[in-house]
């Protein structure tokens, strides 16, 4: 927010009478220093007006200082890979250091929070998933900021499919003899989540409300703890990334159902898409963008924006994130921005229809 200062009182001239020597003296010293006060007001006028050009100038050279890159979750994990592997081409492409800062806690909400209250200047970004932006607004009572409102999307980055597996006791080799199964014993059997209010949890429910079963969820804290009691067969079945279920898919321990993705993965070939199972539109990516505090100048998005396709288009980078199971898929403010609002609303009318809480 721009600030002004007001002007100083204006001198007024004071009527008077027959003037006196010394009164004219008097004068003659005082017009001088209003003469002199004037060149030096003159000088300081002179000397602040160049602030603007100085922060036109300090925009047009950014980054004149590390470029943070804040993420919600631990590292090791999809949100924290994408980010560090994207930071690297950041800082060859904007020649400074960008580190990658973990804010964990309440799935994202405190990165969240910490990039949408900075400084609108470029040097503070947030690398999200789709959960922090279109998810946890509707399944957290409160939060103390908006990040539909406070983050101005900067571009796409990753994303990934999501897969729905079963434990091989469950008796059931394809998606349809599962919910058939489903259908024939109606509250009987739980689903596995990496988290109360999270995408595994949320998909999940639209799923069971898509083919009409009635099984209840059974939350963990993130998919590394769920993953060894799907492994038990308690509860048989989950849903999650692919990287999260490929090893054990192969080696047959867990079952692919779907794949929620518009086309197969080569990861998993074998494993149908939602339209192969009868389920079409059911499409529900797992993405990670970039974003930034409301304010930022656009000619930073936009080298930000160029910053994102550059950093994404190195092979190597792609090759790791393609083994993780994610797709480079840089775009615009725009694409990234519609498709948020187009989810958030998905999203949004799907969580109260379900009452689904971030508290479970």
């Amino acid at each position: 927010m721009r600030t002004t200062q007001a002007s100083p009182a204006s001198v007024e001239e004071q009527p008077g009478h027959a003037r006196s020597v010394a009164t004219e003296e008097m004068d003659r010293m005082t017009s001088t220093r209003l003469r002199r006060g004037a060149l030096l007001g003159g000088a300081a006028a002179l000397a602040a007006a160049p602030i603007l050009p100085r922060a036109g100038r300090a925009q047009a050279g950014w980054p004149d200082r590390p470029v943070r890159l804040i993420v919600g979750f631990s590292a090791g994990g999809p949100t924290d890979t994408v980010a560090r592997l994207a930071a690297q081409g950041f800082a060859d492409i904007l020649g400074q250091p960008c580190p990658v800062e973990n804010r964990t806690g309440a799935a994202g909400n405190i990165a969240t929070e910490a990039v949408a209250r900075a400084t609108p200047d470029g040097h503070t970004l947030l690398v999200a998933n789709v959960g922090q932006i279109v998810i946890n607004p509707h399944t957290y009572d409160r939060l103390p900021v908006d990040p539909m409102r406070d983050l101005v999307p900067v571009a796409l980055m990753t994303m990934t499919g999501l897969l729905i597996a079963v434990h091989p006791s469950f008796g059931v080799a394809t998606h349809a003899e599962l919910v058939a199964k489903l259908k024939r014993e109606p509250d009987q059997h739980k689903y596995a989540t990496s988290g109360a209010g999270g995408i595994s949890h949320v998909v999940q429910e639209l799923w069971r409300r898509r083919i009409g079963a009635e099984i209840t969820p059974v939350h963990y804290r993130g998919a590394a703890a769920m993953t060894p009691e799907m492994l038990r067969g308690m509860p048989p079945m989950g849903l999650d990334t692919i990287i999260q279920f490929e090893q054990h898919i192969r080696a047959g321990t867990l079952r692919g159902m779907v794949y929620i993705a518009e086309k197969r993965t080569p990861m998993l070939p074998n494993v149908p898409t939602s339209a192969e199972v009868g389920l079409d539109g059911f499409i529900y990516d797992n993405w990670f963008g970039l974003f930034a505090p409301r304010g930022t100048p656009q000619p930073v998005i936009d080298r930000l924006v160029d910053a994102n396709r550059r950093a994404l288009a190195v092979p190597n980078v792609i090759e790791r994130l393609a083994a993780g199971g994610m797709e480079c898929v840089p775009g615009t403010p725009d694409q990234l921005r519609i498709r948020c609002e187009r989810e958030f609303k998905a999203y949004g009318d799907a969580i109260r229809a379900g009452g689904i809480r971030a508290d479970g």
